[in-house]
């Protein structure tokens, strides 16, 4: 049999039908490309290797930052507040304005805590009968010790100093102005019913005055700490502790050399004494601020 083309039926039409048989054969059969290894790198059937991609990524860049992270400027701390320096500033200055109010009040009580022969020269002139000297000597006392306590709460909490709570501090000043004054009005009553109201004068001044300075210390060491990023907490507490440590072995020694210098007639009931007014109700007093966690 001879086939011959016709002017209706040329060869370019019966390839165009030949390539879309092939094509449209091609599209009917069931898809092979996850099979076929020349479609395998096809982006659109296959999902990119997100984590070969980024490792390649970071070992090719030649920009990439020396570490993961970039510190632009050192990250800026929260400020302490300023409200315990100004209530410090304030404490000074009233300790200043009693300075030059009692000027020779306070130089016989310098010269009175750092040697006990003129401290006892001092009692006996009655250097210390300012009833007024030693009343402000007190209630500053009670206040900056009131300061330094709600501070070191503050401390032993690993607080940052940010806020001033005013309600907490005035709940410890009010609790030590109550605990100070029951107490040593209790302490004169039983002395001046036993007769010794003379040894309990002279202890408590002499109580009185080494408190006061070694409070006046905490209040500037805690200040230093507070605004000063150089001074470390363990720095801090191994100081309290030698002062308190100080403060301890300056009160037995002064003690001694009081007992030495003023008549006690019963030396038990002395040392009962002690227990029971200076001992005890220090540690009653320390024991309840611990349970009730006043701040």
């Amino acid at each position: 049999m001879i086939f011959t083309f016709t002017d209706s039926v040329k060869p370019k039409k019966i390839g165009f039908f030949l390539v879309f048989m092939i094509a449209f054969a091609s599209f009917s059969k069931n898809d092979t490309t996850a099979y076929n290894p020349f479609f395998r790198d096809s982006i659109l059937k296959n999902k990119i290797d997100t984590v070969r991609w980024h490792h390649l990524q970071n070992v090719l860049d030649i920009h990439k930052p020396a570490s993961k992270i970039i510190a632009l400027q050192q990250p800026k701390t929260a400020h302490k507040s300023i409200v315990f320096l100004m209530n410090a500033g304030v404490i000074i200055l009233f300790i200043l304005l009693l300075r030059l109010i009692f000027d020779d009040f306070a130089a016989s009580l310098l010269e009175g805590i750092l040697s006990m022969k003129k401290y006892y020269i001092f009692y006996k002139s009655k250097k210390y009968d300012s009833l007024f000297a030693v009343l402000s000597v007190y209630i500053l006392k009670i206040a900056i010790f009131s300061y330094i306590l709600y501070i070191g709460i503050l401390f032993f909490g690993k607080d940052k100093f940010l806020v001033f709570s005013y309600d907490g501090f005035f709940r410890i000043l009010a609790l030590l102005t109550l605990f100070f004054t029951l107490k040593n009005i209790t302490e004169f009553i039983f002395n001046s019913v036993i007769g010794t109201n003379d040894m309990f004068k002279a202890f408590f001044l002499q109580n009185l005055f080494a408190e006061f300075l070694l409070t006046i210390i905490l209040l500037v060491v805690f200040m230093i700490y507070i605004y000063s990023s150089h001074v470390s907490s363990g720095f801090m507490l191994g100081f309290m502790i030698a002062c308190l440590a100080g403060y301890a072995v300056f009160n037995i020694v002064r003690s001694y050399q009081l007992m030495s210098n003023i008549r006690i007639p019963h030396k038990l009931h002395f040392f009962l004494y002690i227990c029971a007014f200076k001992i005890i109700p220090l540690l009653l007093l320390t024991k309840y601020i611990l349970n009730n966690n006043i701040d």
